[in-house]
């Protein structure tokens, strides 16, 4: 029950959660560069330019730079066609061998670029693809390559892709990368390897604590998401009480109870539920229940009752047959009888059957009310759908004994012993109540003598 609160399109948005990732990529292939060769600046003409030397292999031309100027300067003003248009007269040049690595490598870059910017990501992604093919790439720009390859796949949602790409990032990255492992994390949790992903979180979460900054709370979520897949709830237990210590977030509170129950921890579920509610973070009718039931089975029952009572006045519990006989059932069993009469008369009259009424009549024997509870045992008759008529018989038969109305106490006794299982104790009822009738009717017609005896004087 646990494992189905969670789903993989609510743990992190992923295919979102990757988008965020994606940050414009082309334009730090331009930033700053004013270097540029002497033939170069010489050559104004295309025809007249020299083939690239090695020692340009660094560096972008002028003529490459005004024009990747130029199409950053249309892709700003959404110009997506104009720019790619520019980026086509320099793609003439490299289909005449006129550029040199880092000329083609921001080619394609920048291609990539306009791609993203249209979401055409199969597209940016085989663009990112041809720039690995490029020669003499330096280590961070293979490194960054990949890292965006895989970056890509993720959002394609690609999973599998992905993580290849990432790992392969891990292995020539000269620094590690928090945010690659938190994606690998994500990518093995979508396919479901979810102990694969175990490793990839902790990694991610111990760069960022070496960096000095908090781990986030959707990091955590997802943690606590892949060992309650795995139904490893005991790590799941310590990842969430991590969580209420760093997010303080409701909902993490009464997953936190649920899992106490679920390691059968209950008298720390009774307290974390109790703190729960305190604070306010209880929203629910199964929480309040759950707290309630804590309580009852912790002998707190008073407090069960108002936990009960405090949900239907918050509006999260309903006032239906089953809660207003709970209230009044925790009230009984704290001998608090008076308080439980207002909530078990209203759950009998709710009920389809007569065994709310029957226990009415007893609560009503325990006020010393046997008028009342001679009624209500009668109502519990009339509904029907008696366990133990019977028993309930026996009980009346006393309720009128003690109104001395014998005749209906016979009745009720004979009633009884129609069923063998109470027949024995019916007739030993039947012999007490004829003796007891007898004797007051006996008593009753020496009042009566009396009284015409002994007239008053006028």
């Amino acid at each position: 029950m646990i494992k189905s609160v969670f789903s993989k399109a609510g743990i992190l948005g992923m295919a979102s959660l990757a988008a965020l990732y994606m940050l414009p990529v082309a334009d730090s292939a331009v930033s700053g560069i004013n270097l540029f060769t002497s033939n170069a600046q010489a050559a104004e003409e295309e025809g007249r330019r020299p083939p690239p030397s090695t020692r340009q292999a660094g560096t972008l031309t002028q003529q490459v730079f005004s024009r990747i100027t130029e199409v950053m300067e249309l892709r700003d003003m959404e110009d997506i066609a104009g720019a790619r248009a520019v980026l086509d007269e320099i793609r003439a040049l490299y289909d005449r061998g006129r550029l040199n690595d880092f000329e083609t490598y921001t080619m394609w870059q920048f291609y990539a670029s306009l791609d993203q910017t249209e979401e055409n990501y199969p597209g940016a992604l085989s663009y990112y693809r041809r720039m690995l093919e490029v020669d003499n790439l330096s280590p961070d720009q293979i490194e960054q390559t990949w890292f965006y390859i895989g970056s890509f796949h993720f959002v394609l949602e690609e999973y599998r892709e992905a993580i290849d790409a990432f790992e392969t990032y891990n292995e020539i990255a000269i620094e590690p990368n928090d945010a690659v492992y938190l994606r690998i994390a994500s990518a093995y949790y979508s396919i479901e390897e979810y102990a694969n992903a175990l490793p990839a979180i902790r990694k991610n979460m111990e760069l960022v604590r070496a960096k000095g900054e908090m781990v986030p709370q959707s990091t955590y979520g997802l943690f606590r998401a892949v060992y309650l897949t795995l139904e490893d709830y005991q790590n799941a237990y310590q990842v969430l009480r991590e969580m209420v210590v760093l997010f303080n977030d409701p909902a993490d509170w009464g997953l936190l109870a649920q899992l106490a129950g679920q390691l059968e921890r209950f008298a720390e579920q009774a307290q974390l539920y109790y703190v729960a509610e305190t604070g306010g973070y209880l929203d629910s009718e199964n929480e309040y229940i759950q707290l309630a039931s804590q309580l009852y089975n912790n002998e707190n029952p008073v407090g069960c009752a108002q936990m009960i009572k405090k949900g239907m006045e918050n509006g999260l519990i309903e006032e239906d047959e089953d809660n207003l006989s709970f209230i009044a059932q925790c009230y009984q069993l704290a001998r608090e009888d008076s308080l439980a009469l207002p909530y078990l008369e209203r759950a009998a009259a709710m009920s389809d059957d007569g065994e709310l009424y029957a226990r009415l009549g007893r609560v009503y024997m325990t006020l010393d009310d046997m008028d009342k509870a001679a009624d209500a045992f009668e109502a519990a008759f009339d509904k029907g759908g008696l366990g133990r008529p019977d028993q309930v018989y026996l009980t009346q038969a006393r309720a009128y004994m003690e109104l001395n109305r014998y005749d209906e106490a016979l009745q009720a006794a004979r009633n009884a012993g129609r069923d063998e299982r109470s027949a024995g104790t019916a007739r030993t009822w039947v012999t007490v109540l004829t003796n007891e009738k007898a004797r007051y009717d006996t008593l009753q017609n020496q009042r009566r003598d009396l009284a015409e005896f002994i007239r008053p004087v006028r």
